[in-house]
């Protein structure tokens, strides 16, 4: 009995952590007139046992480019902000977050090759 009670906590935990998904959605500052943007897609992967992700580029709302990536979120000291970053091999953004962030914009750097660019972002809520 408490084995089975044991498994039906733990598939209950799979579960929930596998239903949660983020999407955000990017665009690059400061470049108004360029029709690129980026997509993050952020869910549980309980295979790997840990968050991962994609990284759409898109070019006039047509994914142009996509990496999937592992996401690790590192909690700050005052434990009411972290920092999430999106890694790959290749592609890396990193941003700093609120736990009260709510639907508000917030800044990103976007990383691929060498080469940063200065991201403002937002989450997708439904």
């Amino acid at each position: 009995m408490k084995k089975w009670l044991l498994g039906l906590i733990i598939a209950s935990a799979a579960t929930t952590q596998a239903e949660e998904s983020s999407v955000y959605t990017c665009r690059f500052d400061g470049e108004y007139g360029n029709f690129a943007s980026l997509r993050m897609k952020k869910y549980f992967d309980p295979a790997e046992n840990m968050q991962m992700g994609k990284v759409d580029l898109l070019q006039n709302l047509v994914v142009v480019e996509s990496t999937p990536t592992r996401v690790y979120q590192i909690p700050l000291l005052d434990n009411q902000t972290y920092v999430q970053l999106w890694n790959s091999k290749d592609v890396r953004v990193d941003a700093q977050l609120s736990l009260s962030q709510g639907g508000r914009e917030f800044k990103a750097t976007y990383t691929k090759n060498e080469e940063k660019k200065a991201l403002v972002c937002r989450e997708l809520r439904d």
